[in-house]
Formats: structure tokens, sequence, C-alpha cells
């Protein structure tokens, strides 16, 4: 790939290589691993801590705890990257990563490993941050999409091979043994960080005469972006906090064949990524943008519809196509609408915008469920994707989200 930078960046003689390009795919990667891991074995956990409705409750708000630590670690990456640096904060966050994810190997109560999954929210924040920032600082123009969609790619196929082996390692030890995979796995990207990364300080450019880098002004800037985002995320989660459940009430209770199901969207993820590049390019981001929503939609309300696997399969990858064509266009879009001094702000706040929404996802689904069923639950989210589908098109505009740049 072709590194486009302007002459008075740190670092301008650098060409990432093979390790560089590895490390700066952790973002992806890292988010990823927080919400396949855990799914195949919500339900055998729950039934460790009791097997009731309030352990099911219990364990569903405990798979969002990483939600709340990435909208506080958002925040949080956001002002630390212009004081640590890309490098030192992708570094010190991949160590953290490794320690709190494999928590579960030596904690079995639900409020420790809540605390230590909220924890991990905070350190996974603080990789996305720091990862995204250096794509933007080594790539531009086109190479900067592409590598964008790179990374999603490479983090969806860690995102299948982790939920498959999660099923089958749960197969053969139990609800403890996935957890170990948040060691393995991060450690490849701790060892590219320490190797390929330059010890050179990339904490964002200088700003323009008189002109100051804030999280308010970014915000201020950015809230409908970031907005759009939250509202969808809500919808995007459906499958880590909820498919387990839905799975379950349907008489699909191995773990291993949960895998499979979930599997399926992170396949998908990776064509949605692929082809969000070749969308993008040849009929624009909007287009991309509204195919996402129609395949989210679809999903969702396939979800609701599924009583086996392999209907359960089907909405899954339309859910996974969705995700693809909509988390690659969510991080171009931030970078693309953020000046350099302030883009390490802007995607810090993009990850807490994201992860909001994952958390609120069980607050919104909960009462839907007892109101009615968790069916219908995915009924009504996946129509309102819809809707807001057709709205766009019926007022022949551009999605918020897209219409600039």
């Amino acid at each position: 790939m072709t590194v486009e930078q302007k002459a008075d960046r740190p670092g301008e003689e650098f060409r990432p290589g093979p390790a560089a390009v590895v490390a700066m795919m952790s973002g992806a990667c890292s988010i990823g691993l927080v919400f396949v891991v855990l799914p195949p074995i919500l339900h055998q956990l729950a039934d460790h801590l009791g097997g009731d409705a309030d352990a099911a409750f219990g364990v569903q708000m405990m798979a969002a705890m990483p939600g709340i630590g990435l909208v506080l670690g958002g925040l949080v990456a956001s002002w630390t990257i212009d004081r640590l640096g890309a490098r030192a904060l992708l570094n010190y966050a991949l160590i953290a990563y490794m320690v709190l994810g494999s928590a579960g190997l030596y904690i079995d109560d639900l409020t420790g490993l809540c605390v230590t999954r909220l924890l991990l929210g905070l350190a996974t924040a603080g990789i996305s941050t720091a990862a995204n920032t250096l794509i933007a600082h080594f790539y531009g123009g086109a190479a900067r999409g592409r590598m964008i969609s790179a990374a999603t790619v490479v983090g969806s196929m860690a995102c299948v091979v982790a939920m498959l082996a999660s099923g089958e390692i749960a197969e053969i030890a139990g609800w403890r043994g996935p957890f170990a995979i948040y060691i393995a796995a991060p450690m490849v990207l701790w060892l590219a960080t320490i190797i390929g990364i330059p010890r050179i300080s990339i904490r964002g450019e200088a700003p323009a005469d008189g002109e100051k880098g804030s999280t308010g002004i970014v915000i201020a800037r950015l809230w409908p972006y970031y907005l759009l985002i939250t509202s969808l995320y809500v919808v995007l989660m459906m499958t880590s906090t909820q498919v387990s459940f839905l799975l379950a009430e349907n008489g699909i209770i191995r773990p291993v064949i949960q895998a499979r199901v979930l599997g399926t969207a992170s396949f998908f993820l990776i064509l949605g990524a692929l082809l969000y590049g070749w969308m993008q390019g040849r009929y624009g981001a909007n287009a991309a943008f509204r195919l996402g929503l129609l395949t989210l939609g679809i999903g969702i309300v396939g979800f609701g519809f599924a009583h086996d696997a392999v209907t359960a399969s089907i909405a899954a990858a339309s859910k996974g196509l969705a995700s693809g064509l909509l988390n690659s266009g969510f991080i171009h879009m931030i970078m693309n609408r953020s000046e350099p001094h302030l883009r390490g702000r802007a995607l810090g706040i993009m990850t807490s915008a994201m992860f909001l929404g994952d958390f609120i996802n069980p607050i919104v689904v909960h009462p839907i469920k007892e109101m009615l069923s968790l069916h219908a639950a995915f009924h009504v989210l996946g129509a309102l994707v819809l809707a807001g589908l057709l709205w766009s098109l019926l007022r022949r505009s551009s999605p918020p989200a897209l219409a600039a740049g």
C-alpha cells in the first residue's frame, strides 16, 4: 500500500512493514474478540450462576459491561492519546487487555466478571483509538479506505476463528476455557506493536493558528454522526447480547452449534467489509450505507422468525453483511470529517458512541421481551431499521452520516 502523509508528520520516512500493518489491525481484532468469545457460553454461564431468569439477565448485563467500558474508555483514550502517544497507548492497552480478558480463568462470580469486563472495555477503547490513529497517520486518501477495509476483514477473520474455537473449547473444558483466547490472540498483536511501530511521537498534528482541540469542539461538530452510530449499534449488538438466548429458547443450547450460527455473522462481516470498499468507489458511500441498513433490517427481523439453526444462520449472514458495510463506513466517515489535530479525539469519541449503543441494548430489549417476547424484540428493532431506510429513500436525500465530504 502507498503511504500518503504530510511532510511535517513524525516518522515521515517510515513505511509500514508487515508487523506495523498487523499492529494497526489491533483495533478491529480487539473489539471483535470482546464480543464473540463469550456468546457461545453465555447460556452455560447463566446455568452455572443459578439458571433462573435473574441469572440470565445478569449474564446479559455482564456481556454488555465491555460496552460501558468502551463508552467511558473512548473518552479517556481521546484524552490519553494526546499525552502518551499512539504507540505507548497501544502497548499498555494490549497488556491490560490480556490480563483483564482472561479473568474468567480465575474468577467465577458475577460481580468479579462484571468488573473485569468493564475494565476490559476501557482497554479495548485505548487499543481501537491508538490503532485507528496510526492508520489515519500513515495512510491517506484511497489507501486509508483500503487499510480500514483490510483491518475490518482481518478482524472479522479473527472473530470467526475465535467464535468457532470458543464453542469447541467450551465443549471440552466448560465455560472457563474460552477465556484463554484473550491471552493467545492479543499476544500476537502486542508483539507486532513492539516490533513494527517506530518509537516516534504520534499524538495528532498541529492545529491551525489560533485553533485549539477539545472534546467539546469534536462533539459539537460531529454529534449528528455520533447519534446515528449509537442508534444503529443498539441493533448491531443484538448478536452479542441476545442471540444466544434466542437460540436457547429454540432448543439450540450446545455451545458448538451456537458458535456456528454466530460465526456465520462474523464470516459475512468479512464479505461486507470487502463489499464496502468496492461499493463506495463504484456507487458512492450513500449506496453502501443504505445497503447496510437494508441487510441489517432483514437480518434482525429474520432472527425473530428463526426457530432452527439453519434459519438463524441465514439471518446471521444478512446481519453480518450489514456489520461489515456499516462499521467500515463509520470509521471512514469520522476520519474524513475530523481535522488532523482533532482526529485522535474524534475516533475515541466514536468508540464511545458505538458502545453506548451496546450498553443500551439490554435496557431496550428487556421490557419488549417482558411485554411480548424475545422474538418480538427482534421484529421491532429490525422493523425500525427498515422504516429508517424507507424514510431516507422517500425523502430522496443523502443519509445524514454520509452526506458531506
